[in-house]
């Protein structure tokens, strides 16, 4: 279990590292917000599109193989970036990394559930999805001071040879099960994994469960993956340090509330959905008190901001809490690659079209001369509006899903 914590804190890391990065690709690279965002999304767009299908290899093959898997690809996209100064090839390397990145997560959730059951499981899903987190504070701020110290190369090598270092280290500690003997089922052929995915989708529990990580996982994945930190620096007047320091707080609010939302979802289980709307009204009416500010907010505004957003992601692993009430333990796999799908789609489409709005907005305030300044307030205001449709959509589509599963309930108890 440790191991898989470990792989999922190294996944993080990588994922995140383009992050405190932005500033210095659009330097590196010269291109726009538009552009900018495309290197972002091909990471995630990959990481979505893997999920299903890495599910499915999972309930075949088991976790090990797949973690050593996505450590080598992480580590090899990670070169490319960090070596070939060519945009092209960054956005290859990044997609490599949302490939290898696509293996870690729901691996990691199948070697809890391979060792454990019930609240427990519920628990450990928690805390070991926190402690992974704690990759965003790393890429904060110990990779984001060697980017500034020693630059582009020595800082994403540095994330490759620790990411190689991991592939042995899954090598040679990880256990499927607490007892290997007593192993799950494995789906007879890739054919039967489908058709046990189709049946397992057409259930509105599992369609909550993927509204549920669309609505919440979405909301700090932007800010942390790409918009954050330029819209706390450009925007808000943060300095780099603080925007980095601000970044990392993420980790120690989801490591404090994580436990206590597992706690909850454990003894009070009914009380899940309603914590998933609370959070997102709460991150809604956030943004609103931010984005309703004529000048750069106050920083108490922005703190309770990224607070929100912190609780918000932990929250958002409800709906892999969720989902166990409605699929059989043996094809939780490429069950859980669906519901992931929800929170990155979402992200990555958010991420492009904040990226489109900023420079539109960009290049309607150009000066005569023709100089455009890509990160604005105003730009950020009109941009970060886009999370507005997210959560509306996630919410109004859960609440269908919901009412589809308490009719069917009802009507199976009816029989």
């Amino acid at each position: 279990m440790t191991a898989g914590a470990l792989a999922y804190l190294v996944a993080v890391i990588n994922r995140s590292s383009l992050g405190v990065a932005a500033l210095a690709a659009t330097e590196r690279f010269d291109v726009a917000a538009t552009m900018l965002s495309t290197l972002a999304v091909s990471q995630l767009a990959v990481y979505a599109a893997m999920q299903i299908p890495v599910g499915i290899l999972l309930d075949r093959f088991g976790a090990k193989r797949l973690l050593v898997f996505g450590a080598c690809s992480m580590a090899v996209g990670q070169l490319l970036v960090a070596f070939i100064p060519v945009f092209g090839f960054a956005v290859a390397g990044r997609m490599l990394v949302g490939l290898g990145d696509a293996f870690v997560f729901i691996s990691m959730i199948r070697l809890v559930y391979g060792w454990f059951d019930g609240a427990m499981a519920t628990r450990i899903q928690q805390l070991l999805t926190n402690v992974g987190q704690v990759g965003q504070a790393i890429s904060a701020l110990p990779f984001a001071l060697v980017l500034h110290l020693n630059g582009w190369t020595v800082a994403f090598a540095s994330l490759a040879f620790v990411t190689v270092a991991l592939v042995f280290v899954l090598l040679a500690v990880v256990q499927e099960d607490r007892n290997p003997s007593d192993g799950i089922i494995r789906a007879e052929s890739l054919k039967s994994s489908f058709r046990q995915l189709a049946s397992n989708v057409a259930k509105p529990g599992v369609r909550a469960s993927f509204w549920i990580h669309f609505t919440l996982q979405s909301a700090p994945s932007v800010f942390l993956l790409l918009w954050g930190y330029p819209f706390l620096v450009s925007a808000e007047n943060f300095s780099p340090s603080a925007a980095s320091f601000a970044l990392s707080t993420f980790a120690v609010t989801g490591l404090f509330s994580g436990p206590v939302i597992g706690w909850l979802c454990g003894r009070y289980p009914g009380a899940r959905i309603f914590m998933v709307i609370g959070t997102a009204l709460s991150i809604g009416g956030s943004w609103i008190l931010v984005l309703l500010q004529t000048e750069s907010a106050p920083t108490w505004m922005i703190l309770l901001l990224i607070f929100v957003l912190g609780v918000s992601g932990p929250m958002s692993m409800v709906a892999f809490d969720f989902v166990r009430n409605h699929v059989d333990k043996s094809q939780l796999g490429a069950v859980n690659g669906f519901v992931n799908v929800g929170g990155f789609v979402a992200t990555f489409s958010m991420m492009f079209i904040a990226g489109v709005i900023l420079d539109q907005v960009a290049l309607a305030n150009s000066d005569d001369t023709g100089v455009i300044s890509r990160f604005t307030l105003e730009g950020f205001r009109w941009a970060m509006s886009v999370e507005f449709f997210a959560l509306a959509l996630g919410v109004l589509m859960l609440a269908i899903e919901l009412a589809k599963t308490r009719a069917l309930k009802s009507h199976q108890g009816n029989k």
